[in-house]
């Protein structure tokens, strides 16, 4: 059985902007929880654990999902260009 290779390349245009959307969301969501930490008056351990958390996991983390969303929005982007360039659509 012969592989298929291709896309739908409508699809592969709504992907793209789907992932560079949620890059942006992924950045907003960041800032609103800055925005909230920084802007509560909140101590003591559980606090500090969360804000030392948030600091050295989540938003290194946050960071990461951001980057590889708009990474691969690219990436999705430039197979989408070359599947039309060789089908010639």
């Amino acid at each position: 059985m012969a592989s298929i290779r291709g896309a739908d390349l409508e699809q592969m245009t709504t992907l793209n902007r789907r992932f560079a959307d949620e890059a942006t969301s992924v950045e907003a969501l960041q800032a609103r929880v800055n925005q909230a930490i920084s802007s509560t008056a909140w101590t003591g351990p559980a606090a500090e654990q969360f804000r030392e958390r948030w600091a050295s996991e989540f938003v290194p983390a946050l960071g990461r999902l951001r980057e590889a969303l708009s990474q691969n929005a690219t990436v999705v982007e430039q197979r989408r260009g070359a599947i039309e360039a060789a089908t010639g659509v």
